[in-house]
């Protein structure tokens, strides 16, 4: 069992660890955005941080790409013509008055059942 002094020197060598790695990442970002400034023709897809983030692992303990990289990709929606939504709308519209004509002729008509005491 650890000490309580040993614990606090522990922590606070943590505490030393965890500001020391913010100011890295600091001042990695400043030296990202410097590059960005001077090349911005790696900000497009598949070049710059895109590249290095959707290359393939090295690893070999065979980990997924999930464990990795806590960022989950965005799904990228594929673009629909004006004409591709008119059909959609109008077979969407079609659906719904072929179930409320199936439900108005399902469910007898108001007042004609009444209630029997």
């Amino acid at each position: 069992m650890e000490s309580s002094v040993a614990k606090k020197q522990s922590n606070e060598l943590r505490r030393y660890a965890v500001v020391g790695a913010e100011q890295r990442l600091l001042e990695i970002a400043d030296e990202t955005a410097g590059i960005f400034r001077v090349f911005p023709e790696l900000r497009g897809r598949g070049r710059g941080l895109d590249a290095v983030r959707s290359a393939p692992s090295t690893q070999a303990s065979g980990s997924s790409d999930s464990e990795q990289s806590p960022r989950k990709r965005r799904r990228r929606r594929s673009k629909i013509s004006a004409e591709g939504r008119k059909r959609i709308s109008e077979a969407q519209k079609a659906r719904w008055a072929k179930q409320k004509a199936q439900s108005a002729a399902a469910a007898p008509a108001p007042g004609s059942a009444r209630k029997k005491r």
